[in-house]
């Protein structure tokens, strides 16, 4: 099976799709490949935590480049070919103005897919839903009928509503599971250095033991507010 996962951000990798992504590189019998949407050259930029002295002395430039190495890091990390990890190099925070470019990337490493995996729609966060935009953009292009499309929504970012209740399913990871993803957050040292994130973010690997995620169909597109 191919599998296309798009993240928004360098880290989202984790946060979302994170933990069952583990289970299908141990299947060993999938095609698994990433596209990083944005260079997450903007999370420094709010001012509403508190960072390391040296962020202040990093440009942009130089937030991307550490963060795009930590999407390269993860992908080692996870075991992936590194032909598979595919970086769109939007700027962070801008992704709505890529929306259209982004579709027309993506259109030639997905039109073979067999699972979509892509953000919720209804997302607080410019940059998942400029990334769900891309991927039902360039999916509803190729007229991609008969795959499926599988949905992980970020709990900061908003949550799975009622009316899809039956696309939904609870995914529970165990100890060995928790500690490999607790490894993983430590290669994202660019977050170590916003001191409230990165705790609610170590914390949550913690304590969370169960993500819920959603399948869909082609014919279920803007049909549920997930999707």
């Amino acid at each position: 099976m191919k599998i296309v996962i798009f993240e928004p951000h360098p880290d989202d990798l984790l946060f979302g799709p994170g933990p069952i992504l583990l289970e299908w590189i141990n299947e060993k019998k999938h095609d698994i490949h990433v596209i990083t949407v944005t260079d997450g050259r903007a999370c420094y930029r709010s001012g509403d935590d508190v960072y390391s002295e040296d962020v202040a002395k990093m440009t942009e430039d130089d937030v991307a480049k550490m963060r795009i190495n930590e999407a390269k890091k993860s992908i080692e990390f996870l075991g992936l070919p590194h032909q598979n990890h595919h970086l769109f190099n939007f700027h962070d925070a801008d992704g709505q103005k890529y929306v259209k470019e982004g579709i027309e990337k993506a259109k030639p490493i997905i039109k073979d897919v067999d699972r979509l995996v892509l953000p919720s729609t209804h997302n607080l966060h410019e940059d998942h839903q400029a990334t769900h935009d891309i991927a039902v953009g360039a999916a509803k292009e190729l007229n991609l009928t008969d795959i499926e499309y599988f949905v992980y929504f970020i709990p900061s970012y908003g949550k799975f509503q009622e009316d899809s209740k039956d696309h939904q399913f609870e995914y529970t990871i165990d100890e060995v599971k928790a500690e490999v993803l607790k490894e993983w957050l430590n290669i994202y040292q660019s977050q170590a250095k916003i001191k409230w994130t990165w705790k609610m973010s170590a914390r949550f690997l913690r304590k969370i033991r169960t993500w819920t995620y959603a399948r869909y169909t082609f014919t279920d597109i803007g049909t549920y507010y997930n999707f």
